[in-house]
C-alpha cells in the first residue's frame, strides 16, 4: 500500500508538479507517509510520589535529601532497575491567611519575609523502572523498594504508588529500523523517475521525533512520517 502511493505521485498530471524543487501535493496530501512497527515493552513502571511537610525549610530539606539518598540506594547496582525522578516541588501553605501557592524548585523562600503560620510542602515523584520480561515479579520487587520509605510526621504527609504500566524505554532506538522501511520505499520509487537522472526525489522532515501509541497489554506502535518531493528539472533542463 506504501509503495502503490509513493508510485502514485509519479502519475499526477504535469500541472500538480512545481519545478525546480517543488513537492507535489493534492487534496488528500498523497505526500504524507508513514512508517510503522509493532514492538513489545521493554520496561515496566510504576509511579511513585511522596509529600512532606515541616515548618523548618532547612529540617524539611535535609529529610527529603535523606529520602532521595535512600530510595536510590535501593537501587544501587541493579540492572535494569531504576528510579527516575519525574517532578519535584515546593509548596507554602499559609494557615493563618487560608491560602497556598507553588513555587519551583529554583526559588528560595528565604528571599521573603514569611507572614502568618507557614507550613512547607515538598512533592517528589518518580518512576519505578524494571525489565518487562519481569512480569509479575518484577512489580512485586518494584513495590517492596517503594514500601515504607517516608515515616509520616505531620498530617498530609503521605506516600503513594500508582498503577503500573508498560512502556518503550527508548523509542529512538528504532528509528534506524525505521529509517532502513523509508529507504526502501525510496530506492522502489526512484527505479521508476523519467528521464536519465534530471528527476529527483526528496524526503525532508526525517528528523521528526518517533512517535510512540499503545496497543494495549505489551504491545506498541512505533511510527515515523516522511514527506516524498518529486522535483522536476528546470524548464530550460526538460525542454532538452
Amino acid at each position: 500500500m506504501r509503495i502503490a502511493a509513493l508510485l502514485a505521485l509519479l502519475t499526477l498530471s504535469p500541472l500538480a508538479a512545481v519545478a525546480g524543487g517543488g513537492s507535489m501535493r493534492d487534496d488528500s496530501d498523497p505526500a504524507n507517509h508513514h512508517v510503522k512497527m509493532v514492538v513489545e515493552a521493554d520496561q515496566l513502571v510504576i509511579p511513585l510520589r511522596v509529600v512532606l511537610r515541616g515548618k523548618d525549610r532547612a529540617a524539611l530539606d535535609a529529610r527529603l535529601d535523606a529520602l532521595k539518598a535512600s530510595l536510590l540506594k535501593r537501587f544501587e547496582n541493579q540492572d535494569g532497575w531504576e528510579a527516575q525522578e519525574t517532578s519535584f516541588t515546593y509548596t507554602r501553605v499559609y494557615q493563618t491567611y487560608a491560602r497556598s501557592s507553588s513555587i519551583s524548585k529554583s526559588t528560595l523562600f528565604g528571599d521573603e519575609e514569611d507572614k502568618g503560620d507557614v507550613t512547607y510542602e515538598a512533592s517528589a515523584s518518580w518512576d519505578l523502572v524494571s525489565q518487562a520480561e519481569k512480569g509479575s515479579k518484577g512489580l512485586e520487587i518494584l513495590r517492596a523498594k517503594a514500601d515504607g520509605l517516608i515515616n509520616p510526621k505531620t498530617e498530609g504527609e503521605k506516600q503513594t504508588v500508582g498503577d503500573p504500566k508498560f512502556r518503550i524505554g527508548d523509542a529512538e532506538g528504532y528509528r534506524n529500523d525505521l529509517l532502513e522501511a523509508i529507504k526502501g520505499d525510496f530506492d522502489e520509487v526512484k527505479k521508476h523517475l523519467p528521464g536519465n537522472g534530471e528527476y529527483r526525489l526528496q524526503v525532508p522532515g526525517l528528523e521528526k521525533p518517533v512517535k510512540v501509541s499503545s496497543l494495549g497489554g505489551r504491545r506498541f506502535l512505533l511510527e515515523l512520517s516522511y514527506t516524498i518531493s518529486f522535483v522536476t528539472p528546470e524548464p530550460e533542463k526538460a525542454k532538452k
